[in-house]
């Protein structure tokens, strides 16, 4: 009787963009330069009078009502969730191409996320892709068969 080996193979440059955990990066990656440069263009203006006053000291912590539409432009777009996101997705996509296996509590952790900022101020568009990231990460780790430890 021979013993087969169930390991599964290794992901392949080829083939990485198959698994789960590969989309929610992609997803992840998309989502953060769409949100970061869409909310960008949408304050345009904004962004203008900041360039002209100058970047450092611009957008003050607690802002007075002259300077909110400047914070407000800041915290929507790089100050906001997109940025990181589009880090996350980057980090997961790469370990995903080199074959390593993404930790679950990474998609539990976005699932638990987004389900707080839907019940904060809403499920929309922005927090049902968020879920829907976190679904496609867990689900990639959970269908991932775990390498035996070799100590």
């Amino acid at each position: 009787m021979a013993i087969t080996d169930t390991r599964p193979e290794p992901v392949t440059s080829r083939v990485w963009w198959r698994s789960l955990t590969a989309w929610g990066g992609i997803l992840a990656m998309c989502g953060g330069v769409f949100h970061t440069v869409v909310s960008a263009l949408m304050r345009q203006d904004v962004w203008a009078r900041i360039a002209d006053e100058g970047f450092f000291y611009v957008i003050p912590l607690l802002p007075s009502a002259d300077r909110l539409a400047m914070a407000e432009a800041f915290w929507f777009s790089v100050g906001s969730f997109g940025v990181p996101l589009l880090l996350l997705g980057s980090l997961v996509t790469r370990l995903t191409r080199r074959g390593e296996r993404v930790p679950g509590w990474l998609g539990g952790g976005v699932i638990a996320w987004s389900v707080l900022i839907g019940l904060l101020s809403g499920f929309d568009g922005g927090s049902l892709i968020l879920l829907l990231i976190g679904t496609l990460l867990a689900a990639g780790a959970w269908s991932t068969r775990r390498e035996p430890s070799h100590r």
